[in-house]
Parts: structure tokens; C-alpha cells; sequence
């Protein structure tokens, strides 16, 4: 079953308070509410566009799925990328205990990523 999971990208972008987040990006309390817990059945394109613009992510990326119960799919199709590992995406968690001279190494190496991503979008 697919189900949209917003949680994970907001840790991993240190956003605190989602729901404020959401709000003052223009989404309704309601909507906003239903968005973070996933209890919606349906979401709007213009919400996922919204969303994904927001959060500078893919589309993919806002959806979990789980396979039901005695449902078989063969390990080649498409829906399987969407299942999620329970991976760490807080990095304040990720890099807690690395030294600090680790972390300026981390840095650098964010940033020459960040800079080689700028170079082939000015290409």
C-alpha cells in the first residue's frame, strides 16, 4: 500500500516545526495536519508540487511503499524503490559523536557536491 511519508525529509532538512512550516508556506491547517500524519487517501498535484518545491525533493520521495499481506510483485517492479529502510536522515543524530576536525571534512565535501551540482546546472 502507498502511503505518504513528508516526516523523514523535514528531519533531514531540520525543520522543527512542520506544521508551522506548512502554513506559513500556504497550506491550510487541515491539509497540513493530514500531510504530516499521513491520513490522507488522496493528495492534490498541486500540493505535491508544492511539497517537493518546498522540500527540494522528487515526487518519489514524499511516498512510502509497504507490500500487503499475501501480495506478491516480482523484485523488478517499480514500486519496490519506494520501500524505505529505516535509515538515519537527522544529521545533528549522524554526526554527534564525530570529532569536530571530521565534520569540517564532512562540510567541505557537502559543499563540493552542492558546487559541482551548480556547475551542471549553469552547463
Amino acid at each position: 500500500m502507498l502511503f505518504l511519508n513528508v516526516i523523514p525529509i523535514f528531519i533531514a532538512r531540520g525543520i522543527e516545526r512542520p506544521h508551522t512550516y506548512l502554513t506559513i508556506a500556504g497550506f491550510t491547517p487541515h491539509p497540513a495536519h493530514y500531510i504530516l500524519h499521513g491520513k490522507t487517501r488522496s493528495i492534490r498535484l498541486d500540493h505535491i508540487e508544492k511539497l517537493c518545491k518546498l522540500l527540494i525533493c522528487e515526487p518519489a520521495d514524499l511516498f512510502v511503499w509497504y507490500l500487503n499481506k499475501n501480495e506478491i510483485l516480482s523484485d523488478k517492479h517499480p514500486l519496490k524503490k519506494l520501500i524505505r529502510r529505516e535509515e538515519e536522515t537527522n544529521i545533528h543524530n549522524l554526526i554527534a559523536d564525530v570529532p569536530f576536525k571530521d565534520i569540517a571534512k564532512i562540510a567541505a565535501a557537502i559543499k563540493e557536491q552542492k558546487d559541482d551540482q551548480e556547475t551542471k546546472k549553469e552547463a
